[in-house]
């Protein structure tokens, strides 16, 4: 799953905008539920620590694989670009508890091989030495990094790709002042690139919470997601609150450290870009959590979707109408209602369905995570899509066993989801209107 925050600017200051955020969320919640307050936990804070690690750990690795892949890629040719470049938004397509299991069941099921949350590894007796528990310390918070940095990559390396596109081609200026090759694709061209990165990596922020709690969930890792995924299945309200707002103060120091990158791109400004850059899915999760189970509930899941793209939506249709020939029409004598048929009407309408193309391929994805975390929430689904979703809901041991001695039905699960949100976003890409 990518972020739809990606495909527009974020607004002025925000890490300020998303700590707040998260504390009217969680007293959203506890209102919904009549709380007053949420119950204090003292390992809150310790847990958030060591979500923020992983965090650590895997924004930087998909940012550095995405990079290399990518400038990789270009030196490739095109065609060859435009593959490694669906490859990797097919990679950000595949559900995370798809990639999770997939990983205990090779990992483990098949190799034998440890993970500290679930398979500890043994060593002979005497060897607890400083080295060893050094890597069984290291080996406990990589395994879930290395998972969380998957579809991270992913959309780096789509990022990398066709943001490329985007920035100016100095190309020809360089070589015509005798820089080396090297020099103009690893230097120049990653300079230009590297604010539109920050805004992708601030973008994926957003939604790396949700794979947090699928992936601490599945390897029985002791963080922020784990806790929080716990207090999703039990419907606790004031759990879900202190979440939410955890996970606003955490959102909020990842985008204080991301400032820290070089370049800077104008901000957006106005309402519609601050209520769009906010963890619209993780706060879809929770209240799908305190509701019953009904064709409603995930109706807020589509809801969420539209308004985490809603500044995109309204970016783009800003750019697009400046650049139609409106007063042209109307020097030539067009009336109001011509100009609205003729030049706006039918923009419109493509842009319209190539966003909701985008949007109902991210609801396919955000379906996943719940069904993933709330088995119940199936139920509510016709029988062809309950029949799709239901492989991910591994809620029980049993469910566990089974889809370690037979992953087939969790694989063809997440591929079918993976090939419809891609041929939805190939639409989507096809209607797009596009203006010289």
């Amino acid at each position: 799953m990518i972020s739809l925050q990606s495909f527009s600017l974020p607004p002025r200051w925000l890490p300020l905008r998303l700590l707040p955020g998260g504390m009217i969320a969680a007293g959203a919640v506890l209102l919904l539920r009549r709380h007053t307050s949420a119950a204090p936990s003292a390992d809150i804070w310790a847990r958030c620590g060591s979500s923020l690690v992983m965090l650590a750990i895997a924004l930087p690795l998909a940012l550095c694989i995405g990079v290399f892949v990518g400038l990789l890629a270009r030196q490739m040719g095109p065609r060859m670009e435009r593959f490694i470049a669906l490859l990797g938004r097919a990679l950000a397509f595949v559900p995370v508890v798809v990639l999770v299991w997939g990983f205990i069941g090779g990992w483990i099921g098949r190799m034998g091989w440890p993970v500290e949350s679930l398979m500890p590894a043994q060593f002979p007796d005497g060897q607890d030495s400083r080295q060893v528990l050094l890597a069984h310390a290291l080996w406990e918070y990589l395994a879930p990094s290395l998972i969380l940095a998957l579809p991270l990559c992913g959309e780096m390396i789509h990022a990398v790709i066709m943001e490329g596109r985007a920035v100016l081609d100095l190309d020809f200026s360089l070589r015509a002042r005798g820089v080396p090759k090297s020099s103009r694709l690893w230097l120049h061209h990653l300079s230009q690139l590297l604010p539109l990165l920050r805004v992708h990596l601030q973008a994926l922020c957003l939604v790396a919470p949700v794979y947090l709690i699928v992936i601490e969930d599945a390897l029985h890792f002791m963080g922020w997601g784990g806790r929080m995924a716990q207090s999703l299945r039990a419907a606790d309200a004031p759990g879900i609150a202190l979440g939410f707002a955890s996970a606003g103060a955490m959102l909020a120091l990842l985008g204080t450290c991301l400032h820290l990158l070089p370049g800077r791109l104008k901000s957006a400004d106005g309402f519609v870009a601050t209520l769009a850059w906010q963890p619209w899915l993780l706060w879809a999760l929770g209240i799908l959590a305190l509701l019953p189970a009904s064709f409603f509930s995930w109706a807020i899941l589509w809801t969420a979707m539209l308004l985490s793209g809603s500044a995109s939506w309204h970016q783009a249709w800003n750019r697009i109408e400046a650049k139609l020939p409106i007063d042209a029409a109307r020097v030539c004598g067009a009336t109001d209602s011509m100009i609205w048929r003729s030049h706006i009407a039918f923009i419109l309408f493509r842009m319209l369905t190539a966003w909701l193309c985008t949007v109902l391929a991210h609801t396919l994805l955000g379906m996943a995570a719940a069904c993933a975390l709330l088995p119940r929430l199936i139920d509510a689904l016709s029988a062809p899509l309950a029949n799709i979703y239901r492989p991910l809901a591994i809620a029980s041991a049993q469910s566990a066993m089974q889809t370690l001695v037979d992953p087939t039905a969790l694989l063809q699960s997440g591929a079918c989801i993976a090939l419809a949100a891609l041929c939805l976003i190939q639409v989507s890409r096809i209607l797009q209107p596009r203006l010289s």
